[in-house]
């Protein structure tokens, strides 16, 4: 029997096929024995140009900014056990844990989106009621969804209007933001991120998955957030889109842009994240500086729950 295997995950096609088919912009650009080709060999194949900063770290090594934002004993019942957290601004925090760990809940729970019922958040100092996302975007918190298509993202509208959503809400409907003033932002972030077509009127549902991701980025940094949370940034999308969306998260962080970085992928935490904030079973079970840390140690941690 044969088995055609379509993944984004390059480690899983290393590990499950014997041939490789590579496609880009529906064409074929090549086939290769596994045995016969490198992750970066395949990974340039696949976008057309050298890709060495998949193998770099580009995290500074710490951040000792100011706090932004911390919780004591914040919790939500079903959703996720009290957890106190710090994250200081500049600074990459990572949730590793797996699927149905509360990851995505404690996520939420910092944005508004679900709410607390015990616990407190302060931000600058200062104590906060987080009761909604309106709540939180009043203090700069931005919060991109792991679901872009049903949380996310308005399919049948353009870039230009999606790009305008966050920042039309923080200001009221009531003062609607001129069209001027949309193909502006859209403009600037369509440069910015490299988003594909560069036209402010392309209807978003047409768009690839990178740059429908790209769109909703775009969004919330127009909002300009102290703190950005990503929730699964780079599931579902192509490679050359993964490592320019971690180049900006790297870049956000040099600014001095706090991000909370949610993945399933442990190295693409590790790659990232100043330290990681491990979860399993709803809980937090560890924080973890990262100064060495390897995925070994993050699954080790997740397995017997924080014990060692």
């Amino acid at each position: 029997m044969a088995i055609l295997f379509v993944s984004h995950f390059i480690d899983q096609v290393f590990a499950i096929a014997d041939r490789m088919t590579v496609l880009r912009n529906g064409k074929l650009v090549g086939e290769h024995l596994t045995s016969e080709i490198t992750p970066v060999e395949l990974v340039t194949e696949m976008i057309g140009k050298e890709l060495a900063a998949l193998d770099e770290a580009p995290r500074q090594s710490e951040v000792d900014g100011p706090v932004l934002l911390a919780t004591d004993g914040l919790a939500r019942a079903g959703g996720i056990e009290p957890f106190s957290l710090t994250i200081r601004r500049g600074e990459v925090t990572g949730l590793a844990g797996l699927l149905g760990s509360g990851r995505t809940e404690l996520a939420r729970l910092l944005f508004g989106a679900d709410h607390a019922d015990a616990g407190s958040v302060d931000i600058d100092g200062e104590r906060v009621q987080l009761r909604s996302p309106r709540a939180a975007m009043s203090h700069d918190i931005a919060f991109c969804s792991e679901n872009r298509k049903t949380e996310g993202l308005i399919a049948d509208l353009t870039i230009r209007e999606n790009i305008a959503l966050a920042m039309q809400a923080g200001r009221g409907w009531l003062r609607p933001i001129s069209r001027r003033r949309q193909l502006e932002l859209a403009a600037r972030y369509i440069e910015a991120l490299d988003i594909r077509p560069a036209d402010p009127e392309a209807v978003v549902g047409t768009l690839s998955g990178g740059n429908q991701q790209k769109v909703l980025l775009a969004r919330w940094l127009a909002t300009k957030p102290r703190l950005l949370i990503l929730d699964e940034p780079t599931r579902g999308i192509d490679i050359g889109a993964k490592a320019e969306i971690q180049r900006l998260v790297a870049t956000l962080s040099e600014d001095g842009t706090a991000v909370l970085f949610v993945s399933a992928e442990l190295e693409e935490v590790l790659r990232l994240s100043h330290h990681v904030v491990v979860l399993r079973d709803r809980r937090v079970v560890a924080q973890l500086p990262n100064q060495g840390l390897t995925s070994e140690h993050i699954m080790a941690t997740i397995a017997d729950g924080g014990r060692s």
